[in-house]
This record gives structure tokens, C-alpha cells and sequence, in this order.
């Protein structure tokens, strides 16, 4: 024997869960009636439904296969509502998975996405006389007749005419 405090044979909470055949055989008859349900409707056309139907269908077989051959419907409480819980997630998340392929391909396309011709500047299989971005943006070369600007502000007006002040009415 074990001579450690939290051995299952020193604690008084761990007892057996011996269920009669009776109850084993009645989840049988209804897991066979389940999967009969699942392969019949999976013959009926229900739409966009078929994939809905057939999830709840096996939902209800995983609830109880949890609750009797895992013993949650005998266990405590609080493992069943952890069970619960993550059947709640679970059934959000494939909300957003099944409203999303319901979706798709819903929506009209959008103006102005559809790609840019660059066809356009060839004018019967030869180039335009457009400049390319980097031709345009290239500074001048020595003795051109083009100065290159000088980077910064604008620079003050000449100063061969000077202002004449206006004069108020």
C-alpha cells in the first residue's frame, strides 16, 4: 500500500461509478438512433443548413458519450461547467466560421480594384514620350540648360522694383 496522504485509497471521495447495463444499453440506442438521424439527413437537402443540422446532431452525440462514459453526468459540478463552457466557445467560434463561407462571394467588387493598365503608354507597340518616375525626378546634368533648384524654401522676390506702399482711401 501507498503510504502517501493523496493515494486514491487514502481519500473518501473517489468512488466507483458502476452504472447497470440498462443504462449502457439505452446510450447505445440512442447514439444508433443519433447516427441514423445523421446518415438520413445527410440524404434530405436542407441548403446551407445540411452542415448546421449535422453538427447539432453530433453535438448531441459528444454530450452524451461525456456524460455517461466519462462520468461528467457523475463527477462534479464544476467539471461540467467547464464541459459546458467550452461547448459555448466552441459554438461561437463556428458561428464565425459558418457566417463567414455564407458570405463569400456576397459582396460586389469594389470600384477602382481592379488593376491599372500599363498598356497605356505604348502607342502602337512603341513606347510614348512620356518620361518614366525616375528620368523625372533625376537632377539635371552639368551644363544643361535647366539650373537645378535648390532644395528649401522659395527664395525672396528681386529686389530691382521696390514695393510702392498702397495708399489707403
Amino acid at each position: 500500500m501507498s503510504d502517501r496522504a493523496n493515494a486514491p485509497e487514502a481519500t473518501a471521495e473517489h468512488v466507483p461509478h458502476v452504472l447497470p447495463l440498462r443504462n449502457y444499453l439505452l446510450v447505445w440506442a440512442a447514439l444508433l438512433g443519433l447516427t441514423a438521424t445523421t446518415v438520413g439527413v445527410s440524404y434530405l437537402d436542407f441548403g446551407d443548413w445540411n452542415i448546421a443540422i449535422a453538427l447539432l446532431v453530433a453535438s448531441i452525440k459528444a454530450a452524451l458519450v461525456a456524460a455517461v462514459f466519462m462520468h461528467l453526468a457523475y463527477d462534479k459540478k464544476f467539471n461540467g461547467v467547464v464541459f459546458l463552457i467550452s461547448l459555448v466557445f466552441l459554438v461561437i467560434m463556428l458561428a464565425f466560421t459558418f457566417f463567414d463561407t455564407r458570405t463569400r462571394g456576397a459582396v460586389e467588387q469594389i470600384e477602382g480594384m481592379r488593376p491599372k493598365d500599363y498598356t497605356a503608354p505604348f502607342v502602337d507597340g512603341k513606347p510614348a514620350s512620356v518620361p518614366l518616375f525616375e528620368e523625372s525626378r533625376r537632377a539635371p546634368e552639368k551644363g544643361s540648360a535647366v539650373p537645378a533648384a535648390a532644395p528649401g524654401p522659395a527664395a525672396p522676390a528681386p529686389a530691382s522694383a521696390p514695393a510702392q506702399p498702397t495708399k489707403a482711401p
